[in-house]
């Protein structure tokens, strides 16, 4: 018998919470599996919540694009019996205030290799691995929900499944930390839902990974990325900034920033694991151009007709985003985080360049506890002038220091430190 907690739909969280742009998973795992055109009986003890769901297939996961929406079966108290056409790992989805699912499934489930973290020791995945030849593995922990092919747990099936989910966990970790979610109070609280790592058995013609609502997607020529410790640790970028779309909050973020505030959350994952793990500091490491992003962005700044979104890359965004955190910690992120969670300012419309470029100032200022329409004029955000009525009520002083003038000295000598 599995038993089931109802949370809140993840949606719904982010849209009324956090703020995510993004939303991470409704699905719980239950480690089975269920094979194409089989009859399964669900025997339901208890279903007490807004919706009692059997959902059968990992989102995104197949070669078939007919096959990757996941499909939805409503469970009622008694037996129920599913049939799926195309089968997949078996999910319990519970949505409510409150309430729980109770149920048992039938003997056409199929045990799965089935990595549960801190329970499930090495000997036993790999006895499952040998033992239980499901399509479909997966990997659990508190925060992460690992979904993946078979022959791609079988490639990496040397590695330590410990310390893997245990790194995943420290990402995840970082990720919420720069969020500001720190439990102070239910509004800061950790998601209760998990995130959704999920491989696929091929390559996507000009995608490496992607994120969406309840899952990122990892096809097969980087799974070492995700499914390799050393290269987790060390060259994982890609799965820090997927899950930082997961992250990302909407008020301050028009459709020109998705893929540079999102890497608020990768760089700072990259800052620490330079220093756990010896991962090079990526802003000062040479770009195609030869140049590191310190070193092609800062000549741009101030300069005539400068403008944020056309003059400089995405990578070359996260200067500006480096010396707001040289001046003001780690705190200033987690507090513009907080503050859009506290206020619930409206998000506008994705593509409204003005609205939310004015928010971004809006609650950097906020954050600062400073006037940083100097700074980022500097840097070339432009929005209406209508929006600085906002700031003006703020009546916030100038920054002590030229912020412009800021450079990570520290990041420099700690890459050279790794170079020997």
């Amino acid at each position: 018998m599995q038993t089931v907690q109802a949370f809140p739909r993840a949606r719904e969280v982010g849209d009324t919470r956090t703020y995510q742009a993004l939303s991470a998973s409704d699905l719980n795992p239950s480690g089975f599996y269920l094979a194409p055109d089989t009859a399964l009986t669900i025997a339901v003890k208890e279903a007490t919540a807004e919706e009692n769901l059997l959902v059968v297939g990992a989102p995104d996961a197949e070669n078939d694009p007919d096959q990757r929406t996941p499909r939805e079966y409503p469970l009622r108290e008694g037996e129920n019996t599913v049939n799926d056409p195309y089968g997949g790992p078996v999910y319990w989805k519970v949505i409510g205030e409150g309430g729980q699912l109770r149920a048992r499934l039938g003997q056409a489930a199929q045990h799965m290799p089935y990595y549960l973290h801190g329970r499930t020791t090495e000997a036993e995945f790999q006895e499952q691995l040998d033992a239980r030849p499901t399509p479909y593995v997966e990997m659990v922990s508190d925060h992460a929900l690992v979904t993946l092919q078979r022959s791609a747990a079988l490639r990496f099936r040397e590695e330590d499944h410990v310390a893997l989910l245990d790194t995943l966990e420290q990402v995840i970790a970082i990720e919420d930390d720069i969020a500001g979610l720190d439990g102070s109070s239910p509004l800061h609280a950790r998601l209760d839902h998990r995130f959704h790592l999920v491989t696929r058995a091929a390559s996507i013609e000009g995608i490496g990974a992607y994120a969406t609502h309840g899952h990122t997607l990892y096809p097969e020529p980087i799974q070492d990325r995700l499914l390799e410790v050393s290269t987790l640790r060390l060259n994982g970028w890609g799965v820090y900034h997927e899950l930082g779309h997961q992250h990302q909050q909407t008020p301050y973020k028009p459709t020109a920033l998705t893929e540079s505030t999102v890497n608020w959350y990768s760089l700072a994952v990259n800052r620490e694991f330079a220093i756990q793990y010896g991962q090079p500091p990526r802003l000062h490491v040479p770009e195609s151009n030869g140049q590191t992003v310190w070193e092609s962005a800062i000549p741009k700044v101030g300069t005539p007709g400068v403008d944020f979104l056309e003059s400089f890359s995405v990578m070359e965004h996260l200067v500006m985003y480096e010396q707001l955190r040289l001046a003001y910690g780690l705190q200033f992120f987690r507090d513009v985080h907080r503050l859009v969670r506290e206020e619930k300012p409206d998000s506008g419309h994705y593509g409204d360049n003005d609205h939310r470029l004015a928010m971004l100032v809006l609650y950097f200022s906020k954050a600062a506890q400073r006037d940083l329409r100097g700074y980022t004029s500097a840097w070339g955000i432009r929005y209406g002038e209508e929006f600085d009525a906002m700031i003006d009520a703020l009546g916030l002083p100038e920054p002590e220091q030229d912020l412009t003038a800021i450079r990570d000295e520290e990041g420099a000598e700690r890459l050279a430190e790794l170079r020997g």
